[in-house]
């Protein structure tokens, strides 16, 4: 079915361009382990997924120091020593069952907020939060109720969390809810954005039919600003059947630091968007470009690089509806909105 293009500019080239300054990258993972029963086979399996993604920083879920016999194990010390982090663990029942960070660097400062369940509910966990202090972000580990108000109650403290920081806000779990469920909704009409792509499914491990696994950000008006450069549901590991490790697939999502001045650049011209069948293509690129496709509602749909002549092809997921695309490279910032008729 041929598709129908109309293109607005958002924002146009000017006078000045922004020039990038070694941007810093981060990779945050995220991670349910199902810690229930867990042994040391299954923990050196978590260990290998969690290595051959060479994260940053990871948030996991279901945390479970539980061992039955003589011998006790400290399982999250033992999967930090095995990825060679650091390790923060919240109990959230008893002594031994929580959510856990383990990071390359080591916090400025840790915090934890717990909120127990509402008494209607049936799930009678505690949840909470695990807040992580670095150098210029706030990074929270989560994992929400399977009750829908309570998870409304977490929501609204993350979101107050949020607008009182000084530093942007990640937040990364298991919500128990899928994107468009009324705490994820909740989020993006307070100034969230989800940063991986909710198209790519995290639950079950063996074939997997929902988003419920997610990394978002709050950015506040004086805080450091990141982009997306990649994110992935991880499906595969060499040697390991990810649903024997746990029940959940982990995300993750590669973030880059917005540093930028502005700079005249001599003959810099306006990029243009040249439209094709079912895509588009740029011309006036000063450099390779990044491209970003978002939803209105600030969801990644696709990332890339280009160059001027490059086609991209509109994702076929997107249908009718208005859709937001990015370019920026070190000398050039330009964003186009498109509305898809078909």
């Amino acid at each position: 079915m041929k598709r129908i293009f109309t293109l607005l500019i958002l924002t146009l080239f000017m006078s000045f361009c922004v020039v990038s300054v070694s941007a810093e990258t981060v990779k945050m993972l995220s991670y349910n382990i199902k810690g229930g029963g867990m042994t040391t086979s299954r923990l050196d399996d978590i260990a290998a997924v969690i290595n051959a993604q060479n994260p940053d920083i990871v948030a996991l879920q279901e945390v479970d120091n539980r061992v039955l016999g003589i011998f006790d194990h400290d399982y999250l010390s033992e999967l930090a020593e095995a990825t060679g982090m650091h390790s923060q663990f919240f109990a959230l029942v008893g002594t031994y069952y929580g959510i856990g960070i383990l990071s390359k660097t080591e916090p400025i400062s840790v915090q934890t907020q717990s909120f127990d369940p509402s008494d209607k509910s049936k799930d009678k966990e505690a949840r909470g939060f695990l807040i992580a202090e670095f150098d210029k972000f706030y990074f929270l580990c989560t994992h929400y109720s399977l009750n829908a108000d309570d998870r409304d109650t977490a929501t609204a403290w993350a979101i107050d969390f949020a607008r009182q920081s000084d530093k942007t806000v990640f937040i990364a779990g298991d919500f128990n809810a899928q994107p468009t469920y009324r705490a994820m909704v909740t989020f993006k009409n307070n100034g969230f954005t989800i940063l991986n792509k909710t198209s790519q499914y995290t639950f079950p491990a063996e074939d997997p039919s929902s988003c419920i696994d997610m990394i978002i950000s709050y950015c506040g008006e004086d805080s450091q600003e990141y982009n997306v450069e990649q994110t992935e549901v991880v499906t595969s590991v060499s040697g390991l059947t990810m649903s024997d490790v746990s029940d959940h697939l982990p995300v993750y999502v590669v973030i880059e630091e917005v540093k930028s001045g502005m700079e005249a650049v001599e003959n810099a011209e306006e990029i243009k968007l040249v439209r094709e069948e079912n895509g588009f293509s740029f011309e006036n690129l000063q450099a390779i470009s990044n491209v970003s496709i978002y939803g209105l509602d600030g969801t990644l749909l696709d990332a890339r690089t280009a160059d001027n002549g490059t086609t991209i092809l509109f994702p076929e997921a997107c249908g009718k509806g208005v859709y937001v695309v990015n370019v920026n490279n070190g000398y050039q910032n330009s964003t186009f909105k498109y509305i898809i008729n078909h």
